[in-house]
C-alpha cells in the first residue's frame, strides 16, 4: 500500500509540475515567437493585438519614402476598423472581411501575409516542452522524495537489472561484486574469459555507471536519463513510439492534403503547423529512443552468441570423430567416404537439434 501511495502522490505532483510549465510556456510565447522572428527573419513584422487569438506576420512595406506614409495609413485604417468591429454592423463577420481587407491590401502591394493561431499551430510543442520539463524536474528530485514518481521508476529499473545481472552472474560462478572494484577495462577483461553472454558487458558498464551515480559518485546527469530511455522506454514502448510517429506522419499527409485542396488558405497556415509540430516532436523521440536502445534486441543477441558457441562446439566434436575414425582406417584399412559421411551426418544432427531448441526457446519467451 505504501508503494501504490506513493506512486499517487508522485503522478500527482507529476501533472501539477506539468501543468505549471505548460502554463509558463503558453505565457513565455509571445515573446519567444517575437524576438525569433526578428532575429531571424528581419524582413517580417509581427503584430499580436488585432485579431482575439490570432496573430499577424506580414513582410515589412519596402516602398519609397514618399508612398510608405500613404500605405501604413490604410494598413492602419484597416487595423483600427477591426479593432473596433466596424466592417459589418452584424458582428459575426467583421473580422472575416477585416481579414480580406488586410489579404488585398497586402496583394497589392507585394506583401506576404499570415494569420496564426498560436494555440492550434504550436500547442503540441507546448505539451512535448512542459512533458519534458515535468519528466527532468521528477527525475532529479530525491529518491527519497514521494514527489519523484520518474525517479522511483528509475529505481525499480535499476533494482531489476541488477537482480538479473546477479543471477546470470551466479549461475555462470562468477562473482558480480568484485564487478565493482575494478576499472572498465579490466571488467571486460575478465568477462571475456567467463561464459557469460557478450550482451552482459554493456548491461554491466549502464548498471555500475548508474549505480555511481546513485551513489554519488558520479555527477553525469545523463546517466540516469540514457539508462532510463535504453532500459525502459526503449525496451517497453520502442513500437508504440513507431506507429505514433506512423500516426503523426499520416496526420501530416492529411493535412497536406487538404492544403492541395484549397480547403485550408495559404494565409491560414495554423493547421499545417500543427501537423508539422506533432511530427516533428514524435521524430526527436524516436532519435533519442533508437540512440539510447542497444543496437540489437537481447533475446536475439543472446540467441546469435549461442548459436556461435554451439557451431564451435560442433566443430570440435566433428574433428574429434574424423581423428577417431582416422585412427580406426589406419587399423583397419577403411576407406575415406564412409568417415566423412559419419562426420557430416552426426554434425548436421546436432545442429539441427540445436538450432531447434534454441528456436523454441526464443519462441516461447517471446509469446510470454
Amino acid at each position: 500500500m505504501a508503494d501504490s501511495s506513493q506512486n499517487t502522490t508522485g503522478l500527482i505532483a507529476f501533472l501539477f509540475i506539468f501543468a505549471l510549465a505548460v502554463v509558463f510556456t503558453v505565457s513565455m510565447q509571445q515573446t519567444v515567437i517575437k524576438n525569433s522572428i526578428d532575429a531571424m527573419f528581419p524582413n517580417y513584422e509581427f503584430i499580436t493585438d488585432v485579431i482575439p487569438g490570432e496573430w499577424i506576420i506580414m513582410s515589412r512595406d519596402l516602398a519609397p519614402k514618399d508612398e510608405f506614409g500613404t500605405q501604413r495609413d490604410k494598413l492602419n485604417d484597416i487595423v483600427f476598423k477591426i479593432r473596433n468591429r466596424e466592417y459589418d454592423a452584424n458582428k459575426t463577420f467583421n473580422v472575416l472581411r477585416g481579414k480580406k481587407a488586410l489579404r488585398e491590401y497586402t496583394m497589392n502591394n507585394d506583401q506576404t501575409l499570415y494569420f496564426i493561431n498560436p494555440y492550434i499551430a504550436i500547442f503540441p510543442l507546448h505539451i512535448f516542452l512542459a512533458g519534458l520539463i515535468a519528466f527532468l524536474i521528477s527525475m532529479y528530485l530525491p529518491a527519497s522524495s514521494k514527489l519523484a514518481w520518474i525517479r522511483s521508476k528509475l529505481m525499480r529499473e535499476y533494482e531489476r537489472v541488477g537482480s538479473l545481472l546477479e543471477k546470470q552472474f551466479d549461475a555462470h560462478g562468477v562473482d558480480f561484486k568484485q564487478m565493482y572494484k575494478v576499472s572498465r577495462t579490466e571488467r571486460e577483461q575478465l568477462l571475456r574469459f567467463t561464459t557469460l553472454p557478450q550482451v552482459v558487458v554493456t548491461e554491466v558498464e549502464d548498471y555500475i555507471s548508474l549505480h555511481r551515480y546513485v551513489e554519488k559518485q558520479s555527477r553525469n546527469f545523463l546517466i540516469p536519463v540514457l539508462f532510463y530511455f535504453r532500459y525502459r522506454i526503449s525496451a517497453s514502448y520502442g513500437n508504440l513510439i513507431q506507429g505514433l510517429v506512423s500516426g503523426g506522419a499520416a496526420i501530416l499527409i492529411f493535412v497536406i492534403g487538404l492544403r492541395g485542396l484549397k480547403l485550408i488558405p495559404q494565409e491560414e497556415p495554423s493547421l499545417i503547423l500543427m501537423a508539422l509540430s506533432i511530427e516533428f516532436i514524435l521524430l526527436i523521440v524516436l532519435m533519442i529512443t533508437f540512440a539510447g536502445s542497444a543496437q540489437e534486441e537481447r533475446l536475439d543477441r543472446v540467441v546469435k552468441e549461442l548459436e556461435a558457441e554451439q557451431r564451435d562446439a560442433i566443430k570440435h566434436q566433428t574433428d574429434t570423430i574424423q581423428e577417431v575414425l582416422g585412427e580406426t582406417r589406419g587399423y583397419g584399412g577403411g576407406g575415406t567416404s564412409s568417415g566423412d559421411s559419419i562426420s557430416d551426418y552426426e554434425e548436421q544432427r546436432l545442429l539441427d537439434e540445436v538450432l531447434s531448441l534454441m528456436l523454441k526457446e526464443a519462441e516461447r519467451k517471446r509469446s510470454v
